[in-house]
């Protein structure tokens, strides 16, 4: 599905859509598929085009925008984000027509010398920059890290329009274009945002405070339909759901267990005791009891993660990776961690999960605790040291 359509006074869409994806990059389900949208902006003596497509609907895409205007009259491309859904088609263009201009990120600019083969003309953009079509402007607004480092907004103040690429989006394929034509799709708004968006809060915060202040009628984000209704509704969501998690001032640390028989949680008891005798607040959740959203939001707030496992076939329990994948997906207030548990016939989930924490950036604040079936009252008071140890690990970080 294809064809421009014109979404205000010398803007057209010149996208794609996918109604038929089920699962984006082979990593996110879409229920209702996707959108690569993609636009052409016209000025008096420049036309731009605003991202392109996934390479297997280039042709597509220019035979779209061939339909506007030659492809030898097109100036230059604002690639916002070089991902190949959003600069797919980067390189037919370029082949069509080599003197176009590529405006990018300095990170963008190298990810794209990386990822095209056709000789490319590259003009690297400053934050604030403008660049004057005849009668349009496009204003660039560097957003690193929505969701990669070469991210960046651009706006176009003379019709209140501002192209996002993924921020604002979803994955939502419908017949209508604009979000008063479609129905709700809110809870696919929020899963785009949990799941791509999410790790990197803080400089989504960064950006919104840089467009907030905008006059802006419509935004045009590089998935999903295009936000007209309120299309400040978007960008106040996105501050609800970046804001950072809240303070209660003491040290505060996440204790997740999972304990088929009982004898992990038993260790858990005594770790807490630890942990509470230096003063530390303590959460502890049984890991199958927790959502993701709910285990994301905790582990945002906690200054420390204590993970207690069993062994099972030589390795951690599938819920236990399962929460421990959760990790990459937020920016945790603290890293400082353990892990204990109690085995039967081995014990090697305990250096597997501490292996896996020190992969992302976690301080092991003590070397983790692995016992055989029941643990002895001599084993739990190696367990309330375990507690303490985190808990000073903590007392040094102030």
């Amino acid at each position: 599905m294809s064809g421009s359509r014109e979404v205000c006074a010398g803007v057209h869409w010149v996208g794609a859509k996918h109604p038929e994806l089920k699962v984006f990059d082979e990593l996110f389900p879409t229920r209702h598929g996707t959108t690569y949208n993609a636009f052409l902006v016209r000025g008096r003596q420049k036309v731009a085009l605003i991202d392109t497509v996934k390479a297997p609907f280039a042709d597509r895409y220019l035979e779209t925008v061939r339909s506007l205007v030659p492809l030898e009259m097109i100036d230059l491309v604002v690639v916002n984000h070089t991902e190949p859904d959003h600069s797919g088609a980067l390189e037919k263009l370029l082949l069509h027509n080599p003197e176009i201009e590529v405006y990018c990120t300095r990170p963008g600019e190298n990810f794209l010398k990386q990822l095209i083969e056709a000789p490319m003309r590259t003009h690297v953009v400053a934050d604030g920059e403008e660049i004057d079509l005849g009668g349009r402007t496009l204003r660039f607004v560097l957003a690193p890290y929505l969701h990669w480092p070469d991210t960046m907004f651009t706006h176009l103040p003379e019709e209140k329009v501002l192209f996002p690429c993924d921020a604002f989006g979803a994955h939502y394929c419908a017949d209508g274009l604009f979000d008063d034509e479609v129905p709700d799709f809110s809870s696919e708004f929020a899963h785009y945002f949990y799941t791509i968006m999410r790790p990197f809060k803080d400089k989504i915060r960064e950006a919104v405070a840089k467009v907030e202040g905008l006059d802006l009628s419509l935004v045009c984000p590089s998935h999903g339909p295009l936000l007209r209704r309120d299309p400040m509704d978007a960008v106040r969501a996105y501050r609800r759901m970046a804001a950072a998690p809240p303070s209660t001032g003491a040290k505060r640390a996440l204790l997740l267990t999972l304990s088929p028989h009982g004898n992990t949680r038993t260790m858990a008891k005594a770790v807490r005791a630890g942990l509470e005798a230096r003063g530390v607040e303590v959460l502890e959740r049984a890991i199958i009891d927790m959502k993701d959203e709910e285990l994301r939001d905790e582990i945002e707030r906690a200054d420390a993660l204590l993970v207690g496992t069993p062994t099972i076939n030589r390795d951690a329990p599938p819920p236990v990776w399962k929460a421990l994948s959760l990790l990459s997906s937020v920016t945790p207030k603290g890293r400082v961690g353990a892990v204990f548990g109690s085995f039967g016939w081995s014990g090697e989930a305990i250096k597997i999960v501490e292996e896996r924490l020190l992969g992302l950036k976690y301080t092991l604040a003590a070397p983790g605790l692995s016992f055989r079936f029941r643990p002895t009252e001599e084993d739990l008071q190696a367990c309330r040291q375990l507690g303490e140890a985190v808990g000073q690990a903590l007392s040094d970080e102030v």
